[in-house]
């Protein structure tokens, strides 16, 4: 059970870029950044986050291989860096969820191919501040 804190739900809205980490199950890793993710915490146990699959190549086949993923959020504006692990749950392309999230996208990016959605149980949370945290375990 992992839900975000207030501070943490600001501080992805603030981050404009958040890179994605992937890995096939050959243990190739890829990174890719992500300019649209919604945090979805209607769950009352765990938190999830929604990303679009735009223009996923290597990232799509590493999700199919391997569900685990990792963001990076940290930005100027933010007053912290965490690093959340999770895993896709569910890649849509139909469905209300999906529903949702295109009208929203096309709406502020017209154009997109906006192929699928990516939903991601949050798992753990680590600080990527420096000093004596960094690294450890937050949620």
């Amino acid at each position: 059970m992992v839900k975000l804190t207030p501070e943490m739900k600001e501080d992805i809205q603030k981050v404009k870029v958040l890179p994605l980490a992937t890995a096939s199950n050959d243990k190739t890793p890829n990174v890719i950044p992500i300019g649209i993710a919604e945090i979805d915490d209607s769950d009352a146990n765990d938190d999830y986050i929604h990303i679009m699959n735009n223009f996923f190549l290597k990232t799509i086949a590493n999700i199919r291989e391997n569900p685990k993923v990792a963001l990076y959020i940290w930005s100027p504006e933010t007053a912290g860096c965490i690093q959340i692990k999770g895993e896709v749950e569910e890649i849509a392309a139909k469905g209300n969820v999906y529903d949702d999230m295109t009208g929203r996208v096309a709406e502020a990016k017209p154009g997109l191919p906006m192929k699928e959605i990516i939903r991601i149980r949050i798992t753990d949370i680590f600080n990527c501040k420096g000093g004596k945290d960094a690294g450890q375990k937050i949620l």
